[in-house]
């Protein structure tokens, strides 16, 4: 028999699925799918909680919708941090620690103090539908694909997109209605409508053509977003399809996306595993790391590295 927890959980679950089938799902019919009585408290207590995140939108990489990365080593990027939120270009920048000190994403390109491992305009993202697995299952699933790889049977898939040669239709109120709901798909919109006048006709036309000018996320962590670290890694490789595949096993939600022909994975992976005191259990159980050098030892990818990511600034504007 479940625990109080473990039944919260179970619905929990349920909820992300349901969103990431229909983002736009009224909380009602959501209610109805639960079929509990508890539904209303239990989608409360997931966001509020942050077991999920979003339902989030990003820009796809049209030329007139251009993000710009740079990954960055600098000698004091905490005091460049700081710097850095005073910047209206920059619309994300986090501190972090390994192959770069220092990652930012800007709406143009913008001139950096430090030396630049990465830069240039990202791909698409993607997120993939979190498996419901254990971590223990998916050192067994992953473990098996890799030792199972052979590079004549790889066939790329092209998951992810690029748009650097195209223009999407975009105007001042698509700008508007974007940096309302980018974190928030969900919110209610009469507080624009009055704040900025904008017609239920123009929200409905942006919704309509969201697929095609942005990408929607939802995001699903089981042990909640503060019981992660997050690993950002890099990869040179002509396999990216099959790594998509593999850290897509992962049982928290991991995004995909490229700049400059590298492949990028961020992951969030649980407190308790990578910090451990016993380093026979945490090598073992902390395996992304050490998944990598096997990676590159089989010739599946030519270079990697990775940084933790320590803390970061996200800008709605």
């Amino acid at each position: 028999m479940l625990t109080d927890r473990e039944s919260w959980k179970v619905e929990y679950r349920i909820i992300y699925e349901i969103l990431y089938g229909s983002p736009l799902i009224s909380n009602r019919e959501i209610i109805s799918r639960l079929g509990t009585q508890t539904g209303s408290k239990r989608i409360k207590e997931v966001f509020d909680e942050e077991y999920i995140v979003g339902p989030e939108i990003r820009k796809r990489s049209f030329q007139n919708l251009s993000e710009y990365m740079y990954f960055v080593t600098c000698k004091d990027p905490e005091l460049l941090y700081m710097k850095l939120r005073e910047d209206p270009r920059v619309v994300y920048h986090a501190k972090a620690s390994g192959f770069c000190n220092l990652w930012l994403i800007a709406n143009e390109k913008i001139d950096i103090d430090g030396d630049i491992v990465v830069e240039g305009q990202r791909s698409d993202y993607f997120l993939p539908y979190v498996p419901n697995h254990s971590w223990e299952r998916t050192l067994e699933i992953i473990s098996d694909k890799v030792n199972a790889f052979d590079s004549t049977d790889y066939q790329p898939q092209g998951i992810i997109t690029t748009h650097f040669d195209e223009t999407s239709e975009w105007d001042d109120e698509d700008e508007i209605l974007y940096k309302y709901f980018k974190f928030n798909l969900r919110k209610p919109f009469t507080p624009l409508l009055k704040q900025h006048g904008i017609s239920n006709e123009k929200r409905t036309n942006f919704l309509k053509k969201l697929p095609e000018t942005c990408t929607t996320h939802v995001s699903y962590y089981p042990n909640r977003v503060p019981s992660y670290d997050s690993y950002l890694f890099t990869f040179e490789t002509d396999y990216e399809d099959f790594i998509i595949n593999l850290f897509s096993q992962l049982p928290a939600s991991t995004s995909f996306f490229k700049v400059s022909n590298r492949l990028f994975a961020l992951t969030y992976v649980p407190i308790r595993i990578v910090r451990k005191q016993s380093f026979r259990v945490a090598a073992n159980e902390s395996f992304l790391p050490l998944l990598t050098v096997t990676l590159e030892e089989k010739g599946i990818v030519k270079s990697r590295d990775y940084s933790i990511v320590e803390y970061f600034w996200a800008k709605s504007h």
